[in-house]
Formats: C-alpha cells, structure tokens, sequence
C-alpha cells in the first residue's frame, strides 16, 4: 500500500521549494532527498548516484547540448534573418502574405533549432514590427508568434522528444517522423487564420508590389532564395540523415554542428570568430540548466519509483471501469494545470514516469502517446504565468503590457487543442507516416 504521508511530505517540500523561488531542477531532487530519508532506508540514497550515471550516460543525451549548439550558431550566424527573407519573398503578394511567411519562417526554423523560445526571439524579432507596421492587430501579431515559435518543441529535431526518448525507451528517429506531421497541421491552421484575420493589402502597397518589374522581381526572388538554400539543407541533412539510415540522432547533432559552422562562418560569414565564445557560454549555460532539471527530475522519480506510485497508479487506472480516452483526457488536464506553473521539461521528467506505464497498459502506441505529451506541451509555452514564450515575445516588444500579450496569445489555443483532438481521434494522422 503506498504511503499517503511520504506523498504529502514529496509534495510539501516541493511547492515549498518552488515557493521560496529554488529552482526547479534543486526543488526536484531536494523533494526527492528529503523523501527518501524520512520514508526509507537512507542507504538507498547510495543508488541515486548510480541512477544518475546510469541515466546521463545515455549516447541520446549528448545529442541535447549538440542541438543547442547547433542553434545558437544558427541564431548568431543570422539563419533566422535569411529563412523569413526567402519566406516573405515568395508570399508578400497574398492577403495574409507577411503572417504566412512568417509562419512558415516558424515552421523552418523549428527544424532548425528544437527550442520555442529561441524561435520566437529569432524570426519573432523580425516578423513582429513587419506585422504592425503592415496594420496587423496586435492580437494576431503577439498570437502568430507565440503559437509559431511553439512548433520549435514539436517539428525535429525537438529536445523535449529526445528527452520522452530516453525516459520511455522509444525511438527518437521514429517519435522524430511522428512529430512532422501534427506540426504541419498546426503551422497549416496557424496559416489559414491569418489569411482570414489578416488586413487586405492597401493600395499604396499594391502600387508598390506593381510597379516593381517583373523580370527584377524574379531576379530579387532568386538572389534571396539561393542565399538561404544553404540554411534550408541544414534540416534535410540531419533529418535526411536519420531517417536514411546514416546516422543516429546523436551523430546528427554533431554533422548539424559542424554544418552549421561552414553555413555561418564560412559560406554567409555572419557569425565572427569574436562571437564563438559568446555561442559556447550560452550553449553551455542552457545546457547545464536543462540537465540539471534533468538530474533533479531524475532524483525525484527515483523517491516515486521507491514509493511505488507509478505502479500503484498503473494498477488503479488499469482496474477502473473508464475508457482509456477519459484516462488521456485526464493527463491532458493535469498537464495543461502544470503547464501553469512548471516549464515544458519539468513537466515532462516528472510525468512521463508515471503516465508512461499507464498509457502502456492501456494499450497506446508509444509513438503516439510521446507526441500528445508533446502536443499538449505547446500550451505550457503559451500559457501564464510562466510560458516561456510570453516572456519571449515581452522581450521583443518591452513597452508593451504583459496582460496584452497575454489576452492576444491565450485564443491561439485553439489551434493546438484543434490538432490535439484531431490526433487523438485519428492516431494514424501520427503514426502513418512511420
């Protein structure tokens, strides 16, 4: 039987930790500490060590820090700038033109990175003053990009997916395929809205689109295209290159790296020697911040695992007379409520050892259940008070009012919930393309 007092006394440390502003990866493994010595034999902390080693030993682990390299040079060697430039080139003439072209900007530049919040900053950093000064609304503005950068965790190659990777045991190349698909599908409705809510071109743009001639419009068009086709290869390459087979997704981060550097340093040449130690600090920091969540997580699940609850919970659900959608629609509303309060990879180290057996013994696809997390994830980087890419876009726009940005982003939801039901009432939308 497990024990109610070791759960109130895991969750008592935790939200205290949290309260007195412990960061998250400390509040984790300290709750997981303080549970283990007051519920069990303190010599079992002797196995946390082990756990660690056994889990940060892991080849996938090392593609992380190589991902967030690989974006960093990218974001600094100016990639961002050039992938919007191709995009608003081939669709400024449409109603809608320069919010789709930013959305596709989104969506590119996802395949690039892996991070929400550094896809903001890049193409939001750009596509923001385009938008207001095209008479975009603030709302549809502020919107589009928080819902755009969001693609950056599902489109691969995405770090929380290497990291439901390595909890769960499933293949990254395979969750990696999986997760192309329900990205288009946001970036597609992301697209079809603007169109809608966007402002019709006003005549002084439309005499000035037409008075460029076309033969020095096709010319532009192509000079901007050719300059960007190196930034585009950079997805295919490493994309390319784990699904043909060639390599893992360890190995491509370190390929996407080294190709990074040629596309920055020496084809383009917009990321100087000067620049390269202020790349490697912020890559190291990120990265010593995410593992040490990771490190955290992985001593609270431990203190779970030693509790029982996982298993407890697995029986439980297993033995209710409920349908297995009402589970996932539960797990659903558990991780929207942690989205409140915890970033994306907080929740998903903390839930992903207790839902994962669950929704196994259930009988889900562990494909597709990586997904929907991941899925349901997009909401947590958009919703208050600590979505990240809130603060994202409240750095781009400082003088502007956090309740603002928050009104204008809290309806593109919707999308995300559109694609979340639509993949869990059809799986083969995630799965058919495996």
């Amino acid at each position: 039987m497990i024990s109610t007092t070791a759960i109130l006394i895991l969750l008592a440390v935790l939200f205290a930790a949290l309260f007195l502003g412990v960061p998250i990866g400390f509040a984790l493994g300290l709750s997981g500490v303080v549970t283990i010595l007051f519920t069990a034999d303190p010599q079992y902390l002797t196995q946390v060590p082990i756990t660690l080693r056994n889990t940060l030993s892991e080849f996938v682990f090392v593609a992380i820090p190589l991902y967030i390299i690989m974006g960093n040079i990218m974001y600094h060697g100016k990639s961002g700038e050039r992938i919007f430039g191709v995009a608003f080139q081939l669709l400024q003439k449409v109603k809608g033109g320069t919010g789709v072209a930013s959305v596709a900007a989104y969506t590119l530049f996802a395949a690039i990175v892996g991070s929400s919040m550094t896809s903001v900053l890049t193409i939001g950093r750009i596509a923001i003053p385009e938008m207001l000064k095209q008479s975009y609304s603030k709302n549809l503005t502020y919107g589009l990009s928080a819902l755009g950068g969001s693609l950056g965790i599902l489109i691969p190659p995405s770090i929380p997916l290497i990291l439901y990777a390595s909890l769960s045991g499933t293949s990254p190349g395979q969750l990696f395929l999986a997760g192309i698909v329900p990205g288009l599908m946001i970036a597609g409705l992301l697209a079809i809205y603007t169109m809608i809510k966007a402002p019709t071109l006003d005549q002084v743009r439309i005499a000035q689109l037409a008075a460029i001639p076309s033969d020095e419009e096709k010319s532009k068009t192509s000079a901007i295209i050719i300059r960007a086709i190196p930034d585009l290869l950079l997805p295919i390459i490493v994309l390319g290159g784990i699904y043909a087979g060639i390599f893992t997704p360890t190995e491509a981060a370190a390929v996407g790296v080294i190709y990074a550097v040629i596309v920055s340093m020496v084809i383009h040449r917009t990321l100087s020697l000067k620049k390269v130690p202020t790349v490697f600090i912020e890559s190291v920091t990120t990265s010593a911040m995410l593992l040490t969540v990771v490190i955290g997580a992985v001593v609270f699940g431990s203190a779970l695992t030693l509790l029982g609850l996982p298993q407890y919970l697995s029986a439980f659900i297993t033995d209710l007379a409920v349908s297995p959608w009402v589970v996932i629609l539960i797990m659903s509303l558990i991780w929207l409520l942690m989205g409140f309060f915890l970033e994306v990879v907080s929740i998903l180290l903390i839930t992903t050892p207790i839902f994962f057996p669950i929704a196994m013994s259930l009988g889900f696809d562990p494909v597709w259940f990586g997904i929907i997390m991941v899925i349901n994830m997009e909401l947590a980087v958009i919703t208050p008070p600590v979505g990240m890419n809130l603060f994202a876009i409240k750095t781009l726009v400082p003088k502007e009012s956090m309740w603002t940005i928050i009104k204008s982003v809290l309806p593109f939801g919707a999308v995300i919930i559109a694609v979340l039901v639509l993949s869990w009432v059809f799986p083969e939308l995630v799965l058919f393309i495996l």
